[in-house]
């Protein structure tokens, strides 16, 4: 009975240290994932809706085409914003929806179609700046979140999380570009496309 009780006893123990290991050592039941609330409130008014505007030339109709949305980040507040270049590839216009409400035309300053990478700006003042981290440090198991318009602005900066279930992927596409990427299984629709992948402490990681 002696042995019985040292063994359960000692299972005991070993259920509380990797409880508390796992949730982060001492936190309570009541704060173990607000992390994640501090992770989309200090990123998320970073996030901005990336509106791709065509000019129709087809016979007998003139005017203006909306080809598509996706997500972008800004990155400075002098208004630099980065998303991807498949976004705003067709573009003759493009608009930017903050998620203060204000919009504005964006410029394109330079675009990178080989890290499928584009940088845009806005003339706005007071905006809110993305903290970016060292994608270099990230490692598989790594909690991530993915911030961004799946669906449009109707869903704006919806979150959501996973882990890092790889890095240092080799890829090469349709376009004959050659891409090296974190691999996350946090979940990723069309319209993320721009919007950030982001580490536990709120740092953008990837685009």
């Amino acid at each position: 009975d002696s042995k019985k009780k040292y063994v359960l006893f000692m299972l005991a123990c070993l259920l509380v240290s990797a409880s508390s290991f796992f949730f982060g050592y001492n936190l309570t039941p009541t704060d173990k994932f607000e992390f994640i609330s501090d992770v989309f409130v200090n990123t998320s008014p970073a996030v901005v809706s990336v509106q791709s505007i065509s000019t129709s030339e087809e016979e007998g109709t003139s005017g203006k085409l909306y080809i598509g949305s996706g997500s972008g980040l800004i990155i400075s507040a002098q208004g630099y914003i980065v998303t991807n270049f498949h976004v705003i590839s067709q573009a003759e216009e493009i608009y930017i929806s903050l998620s203060d409400g204000r919009n504005s035309e964006g410029t394109v300053i330079g675009v990178y179609p080989e890290s499928d990478l584009a940088l845009l700006k806005i003339d706005l003042p007071d905006l809110p700046v993305a903290i970016l981290g060292d994608s270099d440090a990230v490692e598989v198991g790594d909690l991530s979140f993915a911030i961004g318009n799946p669906g449009g602005e109707q869903f704006a900066r919806s979150l959501t999380m996973g882990v890092i279930s790889g890095t240092g992927r080799e890829m090469v596409l349709n376009d004959g570009h050659h891409y090296t990427l974190i691999q996350t299984d946090a979940a990723i629709n069309p319209g993320n496309s721009g919007g950030p992948l982001v580490n536990s402490r709120g740092e953008v990681i990837g685009i």
